[in-house]
């Protein structure tokens, strides 16, 4: 009996002991986008403030295919010890369960969140041919048989679902126009190849500013900064049309809660730091540093609104 608790508390003196010491070597991110993105972008800027807050090594890897879910999958079979994080979206943490009909995986099981990092602003852009010159006028159009069209990155992503929740709050008709080289919608909304493009705001400013596209409204709950004309949907009387993108920093389902909290603290402490914040907030996005039960919250609420979205206008991808 002696031996069986003595062994007991060796094991909890052990694993207490690695918890402590962790990290005891290089760390990765896992993104399962391109390097040059946004998400790549927001990987990169926390890496490296997480590295000088602990001492080690914090190297991003991109994992890229089908939309991100080959990333994700990668992420989530890694071993669950902290060396090998994720850098997940809205697109992968509240949309790839819904979407895909026979995944082998639910990404909010098999990923355990840490904290929301950054949250990013869309619009709804037009060309300058177009002649809509707002929302408003946008949906009476479309409302009075013109057919009209968006790009967005791609079938499933948030900005298309963002397109498709405008389509269905309004009962339009817009026709989605997918894009797997997503700058080139931008070129053809300008020359009026595609009517609109649902898009986050850091591509567009510059765009927006040179009058080669115009914003009929932002999707955040307050308008932003670089865009201080453009209303937001909420006080063009669209208040459930509120619509954020957002990144965040997961683990491997079972990676000890120690180091859960670990990380989630060191998140929160980088998100205060002015110079952190400086490079997002200069590429227009929000630096955040959620606890784990508030970023449980918000993954939750869009898993379920995309959820119920994706139904309702019948989205699926066969794999």
């Amino acid at each position: 009996m002696i031996r069986i608790v003595l062994g007991i508390l060796l094991a909890f003196v052990v694993t207490a002991q690695a918890e402590e010491a962790y990290p005891s070597r290089n760390i990765t991110i896992v993104v399962p986008y391109a390097a040059g993105t946004a998400p790549d972008f927001v990987a990169r800027q926390f890496g490296d403030a997480l590295s000088h807050r602990l001492g080690r090594a914090v190297v991003v890897e991109s994992k890229l295919g089908a939309g991100g879910l080959l990333g994700t999958q990668y992420a989530a079979s890694q071993k669950p010890d902290g060396y090998t994080l994720f850098l997940g979206s809205k697109d992968t943490n509240a949309v790839l369960g819904h979407l895909y009909t026979r995944l082998n995986f639910d990404p909010n099981k098999a990923l355990t969140p840490i904290s929301l990092l950054a949250t990013i602003d869309n619009a709804i852009v037009v060309g300058p041919g177009l002649g809509i010159n707002s929302l408003k006028e946008m949906i009476d159009a479309a409302h009075k048989g013109r057919k009209l069209t968006f790009a967005s990155p791609g079938i499933g992503t948030n900005l298309h679902l963002l397109g498709e929740l405008v389509s269905e709050r309004e009962n339009l008709k817009l026709t989605h126009v997918p894009y797997r080289a997503f700058p080139t919608a931008f070129q053809d909304v300008m020359t009026g190849r595609v009517d609109m493009v649902v898009s986050g705001v850091p591509p567009i400013v510059g765009m927006l500013a040179t009058k080669k596209l115009k914003a009929l409204a932002v999707t955040g709950p307050k308008r932003v900064a670089a865009l201080p004309d453009v209303p937001t949907m909420k006080e063009l009387g669209y208040d459930d049309l509120t619509f954020v993108g957002w990144f965040g920093l997961f683990a491997p389902a079972g990676t000890p809660q120690a180091i859960v909290d670990k990380l989630s603290t060191a998140a929160k402490e980088i998100s205060r730091d002015a110079g952190y914040r400086a490079k997002l907030e200069k590429i227009y996005m929000t630096p955040v540093g959620d606890s784990v039960a508030d970023f449980k919250v918000l993954i939750d609420k869009d898993s379920a609104r995309m959820g119920d979205l994706i139904k309702k206008v019948g989205i699926k991808i066969e794999q």
